[in-house]
């Protein structure tokens, strides 16, 4: 042996605690005579004793008092070490956080997230409900998934899933009984929606009003489809949300309607070019992009 190991800081260590190697070995977990061996190699590395035998024990000598404190930081060093190792196998290192919003939170990201911890039992993830890019760009999110996001161009953006733009309204409204309805045949209704500048989504059924013909001015703008749900109270009122929601949950009272023709949306992963994904974030991106829907 040319040099003390951490395996031989912790022999020393447990024998001052101890005072005898038998009981060193048994919590160590060794055997009697590796101690002493231990011991003795140790000795003859540092060219010096470090315990002498006094009344059956073996007692710390006072030259070697600095040496056990030294020894003390070693061990408590690779200590930490082993448990960094752990965690970063484990994925508990640094969380995973995920920007997007609740319909496809609900949805295609928690199918992901069950996979995940299933590979990854103690991994930590946090969801983070805003604006995706934003989200990405200043470094508070590893991954993003949002519904036809504008980006810039150091991110990456992967297909992963179609959806539609569809309304609801209340069950006793007349259109509920019917299975689709136009942009115009919502003319004179107020509408629930998103904004055209804060949402993507806000952005696609604008554009859709705009060729129709028709004004695009929301009665009361959200930020989430599930914002919107809750808030339509009264007949006459119309939801315009993505379809999304209603796979996830059900919503008691209201009917739902197709939108024609079709404004449909693509749900996106979206990753940073410039920054390495985790181990734990790879993972994540190999069941999400293999999961995802064709379309």
């Amino acid at each position: 042996m040319k040099a003390l190991t951490p395996s031989h800081a912790t022999v020393l260590r447990a024998v001052d605690r101890c005072g005898t190697t038998v009981e060193a070995a048994r919590r160590l977990h060794l055997t009697q005579s590796a101690v002493s061996k231990i011991i003795a190699r140790s000795e003859a590395v540092l060219g010096v004793p470090v315990f002498e035998r006094s009344a059956g024990r073996l007692v710390l000598l006072p030259q070697a008092r600095a040496l056990m404190r030294a020894l003390g930081d070693v061990e408590d060093e690779w200590a930490t070490l082993r448990r960094a190792v752990v965690d970063l196998r484990s994925g508990r290192a640094l969380p995973l956080r995920i920007a997007s919003t609740p319909s496809i939170g609900q949805g295609l990201i928690a199918q992901a997230i069950r996979r995940l911890v299933a590979d990854y039992p103690q991994a930590r993830i946090e969801l983070i409900m805003g604006d995706a890019p934003t989200e990405l760009s200043k470094g508070a999110a590893d991954l993003g998934v949002m519904f036809s996001p504008r980006v810039t161009d150091d991110i990456a953006l992967t297909p992963l899933a179609r959806a539609a733009i569809i309304a609801l309204v209340r069950r006793d409204d007349p259109l509920a009984r019917r299975g689709s309805v136009s942009l115009p045949e919502l003319r004179g209704r107020r509408l629930i929606c998103f904004d055209r500048e804060k949402s993507p989504l806000g952005w696609l059924i604008a554009r859709a009003y705009e060729r129709a013909g028709l004004d695009y001015a929301p009665f009361m703008t959200v930020p989430y489809s599930i914002s919107a749900a809750h808030l339509l109270a009264r007949q006459g009122d119309v939801i315009l949300i993505d379809s999304l929601l209603t796979q996830a949950q059900h919503f008691e009272g209201l009917a739902k309607l197709d939108v024609t023709p079709e404004l449909p949306t693509t749900i996106c992963l979206m990753t940073v070019r410039s920054r390495p994904l985790t181990r734990l974030a790879a993972r994540f991106v190999e069941i999400l992009v293999g999961s995802r829907q064709p379309g």
